[in-house]
């Protein structure tokens, strides 16, 4: 799914084809989102919104680029 073909922020959790907000990066599917807040949701008090989700998904790819970078030595 193109950045462009992003729907936009919806209410409603369950539809699927606006999960994901515009502009979120191509890599995060509806399909991300939701197992993410499925992973998480059991360790915060608070309900997860899809851009609680969306924040994790990005945290943990930028923790997986600079694991993954080689260091020179």
């Amino acid at each position: 799914m193109s950045p462009s073909n992003r729907q936009p922020d919806c209410q409603n959790r369950e539809d699927a084809s606006c999960i994901v907000p515009a502009g979120t990066p191509a890599w995060i599917t509806p399909e991300l989102v939701e197992a993410t807040i499925r992973t998480w949701q059991p360790y915060y008090k608070t309900p997860l919104t899809i851009d609680d989700a969306i924040e994790i998904i990005r945290s943990a790819g930028l923790l997986f680029d600079a694991l993954s970078t080689r260091r020179s030595t």
